[in-house]
């Protein structure tokens, strides 16, 4: 599971919310990571940087768009990476009671774990979106 991941970056290595989940998954999904990768996907911690936009919801769209459909679709030729990133984002905002960085971090976050719990919960809603 990538939950069993989480751990190992976000407080082990002192990643991200947006590189851990990455991370995470992608360990568990046997998905290749490339410098690359890492740097675009660390641009959206801390909520993309100003506490918009989880980075650990992004991240999990990232990730559900690496793993739906051929390299040869872009965003507007992939309707079911549309639609499960779309679902994805929806229940994680469900769960969690919005997607805005500075809100769940209000909810969730504990000094000395930092964000752990928000990057384990969307953790566990990409689960299903990967399955």
């Amino acid at each position: 599971m990538i939950k069993d991941h989480v751990f190992k970056y976000y407080i082990g290595q002192n990643k991200s919310c947006s590189e851990s989940l990455f991370l995470a998954a992608c360990e568990d999904r046997n998905i290749p990571v490339t410098p690359e990768n890492l740097k675009l996907i660390g641009a959206f911690c801390g909520g993309v940087c100003c506490g918009s936009l989880c980075g650990a919801v992004a991240a999990g769209a990232a990730v559900i768009a690496l793993r739906t459909g051929g390299m040869d679709l872009d965003a507007h030729g992939n309707p079911e990476m549309r639609e499960k990133v779309k679902a994805f984002v929806t229940r994680f905002q469900e769960k969690a009671g919005s997607e805005l960085c500075q809100n769940v971090k209000e909810k969730y976050f504990v000094e000395g774990d930092r964000c752990l719990a928000t990057v384990e919960l969307a953790a566990d809603e990409l689960e299903e979106f990967l399955n």
